[in-house]
């Protein structure tokens, strides 16, 4: 008995290098219990479109936090509206939710994340939607450090001569992170 055929069809794929919003499909999920003892359902997708079509965006959590009860229920409740879930369908169980959503069609938009604490940067689910029927949407932003094909989002102020805080004139750059808003 043979171990495999080899099917140039049934690859994985370079990956996902744009941030934007894409057409996904859930390919799996792990119902976990967190540390705080708060259940989480870890969320594994497929593109489903595009360039890259069959890239994965792995390990994905969304968590169901017993001290937060409406901000869960929101949360959870986004992804099921997204995957096209309808009014007064009753979800028993964050088990059940993690079953119930694998297989299913939605978009998510993805941005990069801030490093974590090995200073890597990876892609993270930010929002979710119903599929889009114009395809997915790389944005053109690549992994901070990487060249990108479109403009940094972060702005660059030129500082006035009498600016006691400026450093010979020279550009402050000032990341999202450090506005108050």
């Amino acid at each position: 008995m043979s171990l495999f055929t080899v099917d140039s069809n049934n690859v994985f794929s370079g990956g996902i290098a744009e941030a934007g919003k894409y057409n996904v499909q859930i390919v799996k999920t792990m119902n976990k219990v967190s540390g705080r003892n708060n259940q989480y359902v870890t969320i594994d997708y497929e593109v489903l479109d595009g360039k890259y079509k069959g890239s994965q965006i792995k390990f994905q959590n969304v968590t169901w936090d017993n001290d937060d009860v409406e901000n869960s229920t929101k949360r959870f409740n986004t992804i099921a509206v997204a995957i096209g879930a309808k009014d007064g369908a009753v979800i028993e169980s964050v088990a059940q939710f993690a079953n119930a959503i694998k297989g299913k069609k939605l978009s998510v938009d993805i941005d990069w994340e801030k490093p974590n604490s090995k200073g890597k940067v990876y892609l993270g689910v930010k929002g979710y939607g119903p599929l889009d029927p114009d395809g997915s949407k790389p944005n053109g932003i690549k992994r901070p450090g990487e060249n990108s094909t479109s403009q940094s989002t972060t702005p660059k102020v030129k500082t006035p001569k009498n600016d006691p805080f400026a450093k010979n004139g020279e550009q402050i750059t000032i990341d999202d992170d450090s506005l108050p808003f």
